[in-house]
């Protein structure tokens, strides 16, 4: 593909993918905000737990080798046959070992219910190691279209599981049935792709190729999952379920744009730039305007909320969440930062360097445990005082990596961000202004004029700033109608 087609495709690519994540995240957060009304947090805590080894095991099975296959140039039936067949085998066995191990994990945190949940949630293994080989098909193609709709798909009828569950006073165990029923609907969508049932006889030296560069980011993966879950599996053992609970709905409220946003820009980022690896100039280009246009996003959400989160807290899930509005805010800044780095691993990645972020996460894996283990002996408040102090470390050790290989500098990436950071700051200032000034008035009222003004601010602050960018884009839109216009009147 030339450049030309590519950006093409990364415009398609966030359009259908900011397209479907726009509906799939009202429903998602509509349903979370409403379940965590029917759920003790005590629940939310279980399946943290819980979670801390089932996704160990998709990280295993997974074997890096959907990313492996998007990195090629080229690939074979047989490789794809050989990869399927090769993650099903190891996802299988992997679910064996995680249904017989439940006892004594659950016995480790002193949980029995434990056991019954890890053997259920661990069927989820089983299924993403099927759809990981038809993802990397789509994703080859570029076909971001149907990668946003199985997802959005996948994940309406999640939220749609967890909902009815809650209502039928299932608990926590509608937290564990909703990710299997999305699963099973992304294998359904995915396994058309292979075209045909993949043949068990293969040249195994078909699949060495793509698992060679796979186990790299397995490792990476590996790596990344120790260092990121370690705050949980932490907080379970030392502080119990509850406060387990409490911290983990925090941090799922701060990681948002990371998370839903960010994971917008990777599942198009990595695709394009893997086929732009040779064009070093393309790629600058193409990552300093992304890493802007995430910011943009992403950080008047962050720095909003950290503003209104006693308000949005006590309003969206009620007054026996109310603990978690300190942590809530302490996280959000340090995503501030984790969101500036989100885009850089899928670089390297892009670019054939996965040995650099192998380095990055035995930085982390070396650093953030420890912050945690001493943090968690002052409680939840020690452990976003651990990530606030590590993190920063982390990110310059992670962007050196980035920038050094894409030939830039750090004025080049953040001088484009300035009016971001500008705007945003008048932001936050107009919303904490207005409450400090609103404290008589009901707390639905005082966060809903805080976000009306919030938005307010910030998007007459960005049209002075990026006007001519944005008149330009006003013209171009405005030809492409009227060049459009004779077709549609015949």
């Amino acid at each position: 593909m030339d450049v030309t087609a590519i950006r093409k495709g990364i415009r398609a690519g966030f359009a259908w993918q900011g397209l479907t994540k726009l509906v799939v995240q009202i429903a998602s957060w509509v349903s979370t905000l409403f379940v965590a009304r029917l759920i003790a947090p005590s629940d939310y805590g279980l399946v943290a737990a819980a979670g801390v080894f089932t996704e160990l095991l998709v990280v295993v099975t997974d074997l890096g080798l959907a990313h492996g296959l998007i990195q090629r140039a080229d690939t074979t039936a047989e490789q794809l046959e050989g990869a399927f067949y090769v993650s099903l085998f190891i996802g299988v066995a992997a679910y064996a070992l995680l249904f017989a191990l439940a006892p004594v994990i659950a016995s480790f945190y002193d949980m029995e219910i434990l056991t019954g949940i890890i053997q259920l949630a661990g069927i989820g293994v089983i299924l993403g190691s099927l759809k990981s080989v038809p993802l990397a098909i789509a994703m080859r193609r570029m076909d971001f279209r149907y990668r946003s709709l199985v997802e959005m798909a996948s994940t309406l009828m999640l939220s749609a599981t967890v909902v009815v569950l809650a209502l039928l006073d299932f608990g926590v165990w509608s937290l564990v049935w909703g990710p299997i029923v999305g699963n099973l609907v992304m294998v359904c969508a995915y396994l058309p792709l292979m075209g045909r049932v993949p043949r068990l006889r293969f040249p195994f030296s078909e699949v060495l190729a793509p698992v060679r560069f796979g186990l790299k980011v397995t490792w990476t993966n590996l790596l990344y999952y120790a260092w990121s879950r370690s705050d949980a599996a932490i907080i379970g053992k030392v502080l119990g379920e509850r406060q387990l609970g409490m911290y983990s709905m925090a941090f799922q409220l701060a990681i948002l744009p990371l998370d839903k946003i960010g994971a917008v820009f990777n599942h198009v980022l990595f695709p394009a730039l893997s086929r732009l690896q040779h064009d070093l100039r393309a790629s600058q280009e193409v990552f300093i305007q992304q890493h802007r246009n995430l910011l943009l996003i992403s950080y008047p959400l962050l720095f909003g909320l950290a503003a209104v989160a006693e308000d949005a807290v006590l309003v969206l899930l009620t007054a026996k969440w109310s603990p978690i509005v300190p942590y809530l805010q302490g996280l959000c800044f340090v995503s501030a930062l984790r969101v500036s780095g989100v885009l850089m691993p899928p670089v390297l990645y892009a670019r054939g360097k996965p040995g650099l972020v192998v380095n990055y996460s035995l930085w982390a894996l070396a650093i953030l445990p420890a912050a945690f283990l001493v943090g968690v002996q002052f409680g939840l408040k020690g452990v976003v005082v651990g990530w606030a102090l590590a993190y920063p470390i982390l990110y310059f050790v992670l962007g050196r990596y980035c920038l050094r290989d894409l030939q830039i500098g750090w004025l080049d990436l953040f001088r484009p961000v300035v009016p971001v950071l500008v705007a945003t700051a008048l932001m936050a200032g107009s919303v904490l202004t207005l409450t400090a000034y609103m404290q008589h008035v009901p707390a639905a009222w005082r966060l809903l004029g805080a976000i009306a003004v919030g938005a307010l601010v910030y998007m007459v602050a960005i049209g002075l700033f990026y006007r001519e960018k944005l008149t330009d884009l006003w013209g171009r839109f405005l030809v492409a109608r009227r060049g459009s216009a004779p077709e549609e009147s015949r």
